[in-house]
């Protein structure tokens, strides 16, 4: 059992069967939401119905009012009973008024469904309420004078004015009245048809709702068991990992793995690609290192073995062309075509022992731009006689950084050089000097304005011994990118046919790690001696 447990299949199946039992336990939430449907409605019912009651008790006392001013009144024979019957009748209802606008606040956090409801029927109340305030001073000459048939013996005379300021207050209260007992009748009746229509809806609502939870129940079953299957399926492509993986293991570090499928296993994949790229990465450079160890062994070693038949075969020639006479041109030119020759191997050999005895770089703060302007100045007179201008683009902000200022000047200088012959023969050939500061890194590149590389040499271009030129010893750019990465940086070249070509030390702003890989150098640093 714990074998079956800990297989992938069943740590994926176990979550989809909790994701199953989360459908379940939902739906068993969603039928004890139809409990709260229906303990709303009984709450809606509660505050509605008392809603509509009260209103239906303004609607009739408003009617009771309006008769009493309208028929009832006239045939009073007391001022002060018409004065306490106008009270009474007036207090009631603001005591209504009061009571319904009471109920529609507790009723104000209701859901939004019913808000417009509410605040439709706090608009008739506004509409009410200020109709019911307006008559506050007909009803206050009303009190003082009423119009009515006879009066007590006892009563003090009324004054002529007053009379018909009564009797025309009588009018206002009467149309006045039966405006607002209109008011209140469509108040009371909206309340009513609010009660019914909400209470049909809601039970509406529940009924549906429960259908909703027995159709949900089933789905998320279906729903479950098909997500099951999906990711069984979806999981096929661990497959081409495991294969990938035995590639790799294999020595196949150029394997590759589709990344396609779910999005965390076209991740996996795509890390498994990135290790895959730096393992193979790694082996190059380890491939590279050990070339370069053993042609810096056989650099040295021929370096040794040549330098003194050179200087013997240099020696001899320079004897014997003093002993010749003038009259022997020809034999003279001879002796100068082998001493020019054998200054040229000489070089060469040099060239071989630098690459094959390259040291550690000593780090030390260096401004970088001024380690380019004193390359420039050296190089300008150079660059000049061949007529190639030379031009310098310095970044200001370039920081001051620990490298080896003899390394990268050499390394400048063969860049230089190397893009002033590529414009041999032109009138307007540039070389541009550019630097560049970033947040971890400085940027120098060497542009020129020449051919271009091909595409098919930019594959092998820092190859050792690998030349284009025909008497070029194929170490200047290979020595170039062995001191750059002994600095931590990198050497890469960009070139279009026809638009010539720009090489791009980058260096880092701290001090570099200690490469990983060994070197020529490092293999070689105790070779034999040159004599």
């Amino acid at each position: 059992m714990p074998r079956v447990l800990g297989t992938l299949w069943a740590r994926i199946l176990i979550p989809f069967a909790l994701v199953i039992l989360t459908f379940v336990v939902t739906t068993v939430l969603v039928v004890a939401y139809m409990d709260d449907v229906g303990v709303e409605i009984r709450v809606i019912r509660t505050g509605y119905l008392t809603l509509a009651l009260k209103s239906k008790d303004l609607a009739r006392k408003q009617e009771d009012l309006r008769e009493y001013v309208a028929s009832d009144l006239v045939g009073e024979t007391n001022t002060q009973r018409v004065r306490i019957r106008l009270e009474s009748f007036r207090k009631i209802r603001t005591g209504l008024v009061t009571t319904v606008e009471r109920v529609v606040q507790q009723l104000g956090n209701l859901p939004a469904r019913h808000r417009r409801r509410l605040a439709d029927t706090a608009a008739r109340l506004v509409a009410l309420q200020h109709a019911i305030d307006e008559l506050d001073p007909a009803y206050a000459t009303l009190a003082t004078a009423p119009p009515i048939e006879a009066t007590s013996p006892n009563a003090a005379p009324v004054e002529p004015a007053q009379a018909e300021a009564g009797r025309a207050a009588l009018e206002r209260v009467k149309l006045a009245e039966a405006e607002i007992t209109k008011k209140a009748t469509e108040l009371a009746e909206y309340q009513e048809r609010s009660v019914t229509s909400t209470a049909r809806n809601l039970e509406y609502n529940a009924n549906r709702l429960r259908w909703y939870t027995i159709s949900l129940s089933a789905t998320a079953v279906v729903v479950g068991l098909l997500v099951a299957v999906w990711v069984a399926i979806a999981l096929r492509p661990l497959r081409r990992l495991r294969a990938g993986a035995q590639r790799v293991g294999a020595g196949d570090y150029g394997a590759r793995i589709e990344e396609t499928g779910p999005a965390e296993v076209s991740d996996l994949a795509r890390e498994f690609n990135s290790m895959g790229r730096a393992i193979e990465q790694r082996e190059r450079e380890l491939v590279r290192s050990e070339r370069l160890a053993a042609v810096g062994k056989m650099a040295a070693m021929i370096a040794h073995e040549v330098r003194n038949p050179l200087s013997a075969i240099a020696l001899n020639t320079e004897l014997m062309g003093d002993e010749l006479s003038a009259e022997q041109p020809e034999a003279r030119a001879l002796c100068k075509a082998i001493q020019r020759e054998v200054d040229r191997l000489t070089a060469i050999t040099e060239e071989y022992l630098a690459f094959a005895r390259l040291p550690r770089p000593k780090l030390a703060p260096e401004a970088v731009n001024q380690v380019v302007e004193q390359l420039a100045a050296f190089a300008r007179d150079e660059l000049g006689s061949r007529q190639v201008g030379l031009e310098l683009a310095l970044d200001p902000s370039i920081p001051i950084i620990p490298v080896d200022a003899g390394q990268l000047r050499q390394c400048l200088l063969n860049l230089v050089r190397n893009a002033s012959e590529a414009l041999a023969g032109r009138t307007d050939g540039v070389v541009r000097i550019t630097t560049r500061a970033w947040p971890r890194r400085v940027e120098l590149a060497v542009s020129d304005n020449g051919p271009g590389v091909p595409v098919d040499v930019l594959a092998h271009i820092f190859d050792p011994f690998f030349s284009t030129k025909e008497r070029g010893s194929g170490l200047g750019l290979s020595l170039t990118h062995q001191i750059i990465r002994d600095h931590g940086g990198a050497v890469r070249v960009q070139s279009e046919p026809g638009k010539g070509a720009t090489f791009t030390i980058e260096l880092p702003v701290g001090a570099p790690a200690v490469p990983a890989t060994s070197t020529a150098s490092d293999d070689v640093a105790a070779g034999p001696e040159p004599a």
